[in-house]
């Protein structure tokens, strides 16, 4: 297989995420077919809004905030406000809440295939 390469451009494309009127969110770069150590890499961008907690994460997942700011809250109610260059780390078996007071955009990387769009 040969590499794979999207454009900034793609951070627009970005299709809204299970009906949550504020989130947007898509797999782009990945692997695509069952392996021991499968990785994705997916845009995500959330505006201001009411809160999201996606299910708990059943992978790994690392990401770099590109522009904006996002809060992160646990499941302990730990939070935090990352913002552009900042990154993050969330383990297998955590819930986070995201919100934002304006908007917040990021690349994320999880030990997982990429679903399909």
């Amino acid at each position: 297989m040969v590499f794979q390469i999207k454009t900034k451009a793609e951070i627009f494309k970005i299709p809204n995420f299970g009906g949550i009127p504020n989130i947007y969110f898509a797999d782009y770069l990945g692997t695509q077919q069952d392996t021991p150590s499968p990785i994705t890499g997916s845009w995500f961008r959330i505006e201001k809004g009411p809160p999201s907690t996606p299910p708990k994460y059943d992978y790994d997942e690392v990401g770099v905030v590109i522009e904006g700011k996002i809060t992160f809250k646990d499941a302990t109610e730990q939070t935090a406000i990352v913002k552009a260059e900042d990154t993050f780390f969330f383990p297998r078996g955590s819930t986070i809440t995201f919100s934002t007071d304006s908007y917040g955009v990021a690349w994320k990387c999880g030990a997982r295939l990429q679903s399909k769009l």
